[in-house]
């Protein structure tokens, strides 16, 4: 299976066609896959086949994301959140409006967001952000993300804080 025949993403070749997880607990399913064998079975089939980038969310439920990036991480597929920050609407809205985000971010010189997006990115090297964007202000604020380092202490704080992290 060819995929597509391959790209250039960088220093990397990755194939064309990857996999988007979204519907991987089921349809219309935000949380836990109701069957997470057979989701297993899916992922494992997904890199079976040669796919080497998979597209997911946060919304899956405890620990189900951070399971999918360690599976990834392991056999060097890149993992790439959709709607890093959350969906449009209520749950962005808190995130970006957070007052913990905030203290943290008035310490770091940095927006409640880039401080998401710069946990997100550091959780594992096999991580890619596309995080969406209207202006070129907010496109440079995104991107300055990637090269925000987080010190162990922010990151833990971050951890603990994240709805994502915790798997609300």
């Amino acid at each position: 299976m060819t995929l597509g025949g391959s790209f250039a993403l960088g220093p990397w070749q990755v194939h064309r066609a990857g996999y988007g997880a979204m519907q991987l607990a089921g349809d219309g399913v935000f949380g836990p896959p109701g069957d997470r064998d057979e989701a297993l079975r899916v992922l494992r089939a997904t890199v079976a086949a040669g796919v080497d980038h998979i597209d997911t969310a946060q919304f899956y439920g405890r620990g189900t994301v951070n399971q999918l990036i360690t599976e990834c991480e392991a056999r060097a597929i890149a993992f790439v959140p959709f709607c890093p920050l959350g969906l449009p609407g209520e749950q962005r809205h808190q995130l970006l409006n957070d007052p913990v985000l905030a203290t943290l971010g008035e310490r770091r010189g940095a927006s409640p967001a880039q401080l998401a997006l710069a946990w997100l990115i550091d959780l594992a090297p096999n991580i890619l952000l596309i995080p969406g964007t209207r202006t070129r202000a907010h496109l440079a604020e995104n991107l300055a993300a990637a090269d925000l380092r987080l010190d162990d202490a922010a990151h833990a704080e971050l951890t603990r804080h994240l709805p994502a992290a915790r798997g609300a």
